[in-house]
C-alpha cells in the first residue's frame, strides 16, 4: 500500500497488530450488550417469551447456559492463538521470517479471535445480569450470545480452511504477487499526482547544506507532500537520497538543501518529521520490501537445505508479472513540483529499473547452478520484451540477460549450456538485438 503520512502510518500499523481488531470487538460486544441488557429491561423480554424455546429459558438455565458458552469461547480463543504461533513458527522455517508480519496481517484470524473474545465478553456481561434486578431473564441478550456462539463456530470452519490455506508456499508467493502489482500501480498513479515531467536537474553554483537523520532505523514512510510543502514554502530544492527501506544512522544525511547555506533548527525538524523511522523494514510504503520477499523465498527455495524447484520457479513467474505491470504502468521515480514544473523535492523512490536490477541481480546470484531455474528467467526476460524494448529500461534489462547467460553457461552442467546460450539468442532477438 502506499502511505503519505504519519496518520495513515499508525493506521497501517494498527491493522497489522494482532489486538487491535480484536480489542475492538470486544469494545463493540461490551457496548451490544449493555444495549441488548437494555432493551430487555424496556420489555423486550417478556415480549419474546411467548414465542417458546429459546426464548422461554428460565433463570437457572440461562444462568448454566451462559457460564457454558464463556468456558467454550475461552478455550477456544486459546486454541485459535496457539494454532497461530504454529502458523507463524511454520510459515518463518519454510517461507522466511520477514514474512510473519503478512501473517500478523491475516483478517481472518484476527476476526477469528475478535469474534471469540467479543463474545466471551458478551456472554459475561449478560451473566452478571441474569436474576438481578426487575427482569431475571433477559430473553433477547441470552438469545443473542447463543446466535453469536453459533456463528462463531461456524466462521471458526472457514477460519481453519483459510489457515491451512496460507501456509501452501504457493499460496503466499501469489498473495505477495497480487499485492505488489497493486501497490505498483497505486505507486505509479501517485508518482503522475505530483509530477514526474521536467529535468531532475539540481540547481548548480548556489549554496546548499545537508541535513542528517538524527536517529537510527529503517526508513518506513516518506511524506513527500510535507517535503514538497517544505520546498515550496521556502523557495528550496531537496534532495533526499534515501529511500524506503533503507536503514539510516543518526548521521547519515536525509536529505541535501539547494538554496540555503545553514539549515535552521525549525526547517531540520520539519523534514525529518516527514521520514518516519523503525525498528524493522515493513511494506507500509515500500514496494522494494515485497520484491525482496518474493526474491528471498525463491532463494531460499534454491539452497540445498530446501532444494524446492518449483517454489523458485513460481517466485519467479510472480517477479515477471510485478516488473510487466510496473512497465505498463510506467512506474517512475517521484519528482515532486509546484505548479509551472519547477522542481521541489527529488526523490530515490522505486522504479521500474531499480525493480530489474534488484530482483534480476540477486535471482543471478542464488540460482545459476540450476539450468531449469536459469532457462526459466531468461525465457521470462524474453517475455517482458514486448514492453521493455520501447521502454527507457529496456537496456537495463538487455544488460542484466547478458549477465545472466555468462553466470549460467558457467555454472550449469555441459550439457545444458547449449539450452541456455539458445535461450538468450531468442530472448535477445525478442529484443530486437
Amino acid at each position: 500500500m502506499s502511505y503519505r503520512g504519519p496518520t495513515t502510518y499508525v493506521l497501517y500499523r494498527l491493522r497489522a497488530s494482532f489486538w487491535f481488531v480484536p480489542g475492538a470487538m470486544a469494545v463493540v460486544a461490551f457496548i451490544a450488550a449493555a444495549l441488548s441488557l437494555w432493551a430487555d429491561g424496556a420489555g423486550v423480554s417478556e415480549l419474546l417469551k411467548p414465542l417458546g424455546a429459546p426464548f422461554s429459558i428460565e433463570k437457572d438455565t440461562a444462568r448454566d447456559l451462559l457460564s457454558t458458552l464463556a468456558g467454550a469461547t475461552v478455550t477456544v480463543v486459546s486454541l485459535v492463538f496457539s494454532l497461530t504461533l504454529v502458523t507463524l513458527t511454520v510459515a518463518a522455517g519454510n517461507l522466511g521470517a520477514r514474512l510473519l508480519e503478512r501473517y500478523m496481517q491475516n483478517r481472518v484470524t484476527q476476526v477469528t479471535m475478535g469474534l471469540f473474545v467479543g463474545t466471551f465478553v458478551y456472554t459475561v456481561v449478560v451473566l452478571s445480569a441474569v436474576g438481578i434486578g426487575p427482569v431475571e431473564v433477559p430473553r433477547l441478550s441470552v438469545v443473542t450470545a447463543l446466535v453469536m456462539s453459533i456463528f462463531s463456530v461456524g466462521w471458526l470452519m472457514y477460519a481453519f480452511h483459510d489457515l491451512a490455506r496460507s501456509l501452501q508456499v504457493d499460496q503466499a508467493a501469489a498473495e505477495i504477487g497480487a499485492t505488489l502489482r497493486r501497490d505498483i500501480s497505486v505507486a505509479a498513479a501517485r508518482a503522475r499526482e505530483l509530477g514526474i515531467a521536467g529535468s531532475d536537474d539540481l540547481p548548480t553554483g548556489g549554496p546548499q547544506c545537508v541535513v542528517d537523520a538524527r536517529a537510527i532505523g529503517y526508513v518506513e514512510s516518506i511524506d513527500w507532500l510535507i517535503l514538497g510543502a517544505v520546498a515550496r514554502e521556502h523557495g528550496l530544492v531537496l534532495d533526499v537520497p534515501i529511500a524506503q527501506g533503507a536503514y539510516v544512522t543518526s548521521v547519515d544525511p536525509i536529505a541535501t538543501v539547494y538554496g540555503r547555506a545553514e539549515a535552521d533548527d525549525a526547517l531540520c525538524a520539519q523534514i525529518r518529521e516527514a521520514v518516519i523511522l523503525g525498528s524493522v523494514r515493513t511494506e507500509a510504503d515500500d514496494l522494494m520490501f515485497l520484491l525482496h520477499l518474493l526474491v528471498e523465498i525463491a532463494s531460499r527455495a534454491l539452497s540445498p537445505g530446501i532444494n524446492d524447484l518449483y517454489t523458485a520457479l513460481a517466485c519467479v513467474d510472480h517477479v515477471t508479472g510485478s516488473l510487466a505491470q510496473a512497465i505498463k504502468e510506467g512506474l517512475e521515480r517521484i519528482s515532486v513540483r509546484d505548479d509551472v514544473g519547477r522542481l521541489l523535492v527529488r526523490t530515490r523512490s522505486a522504479d521500474v529499473s531499480r525493480m530489474a536490477s534488484t530482483a534480476l541481480s540477486t535471482l543471478r546470484r542464488n540460482g545459476m547452478h540450476n539450468p531449469t531455474f536459469a532457462l526459466r528467467l531468461i525465457r521470462n526476460i524474453e517475455r517482458l520484451a514486448p514492453l521493455a524494448r520501447s521502454h527507457p529500461t529496456g537496456p537495463v534489462f538487455l544488460e542484466h540477460l547478458d549477465r545472466i547467460a555468462e553466470h549460467a553457461a558457467a555454472n550449469v552442467p555441459q550439457v545444458d549450456r547449449e539450452a541456455i546460450e539458445a535461450a538468450a539468442d531468442r530472448a535477445r532477438e525478442a529484443f530486437g538485438v
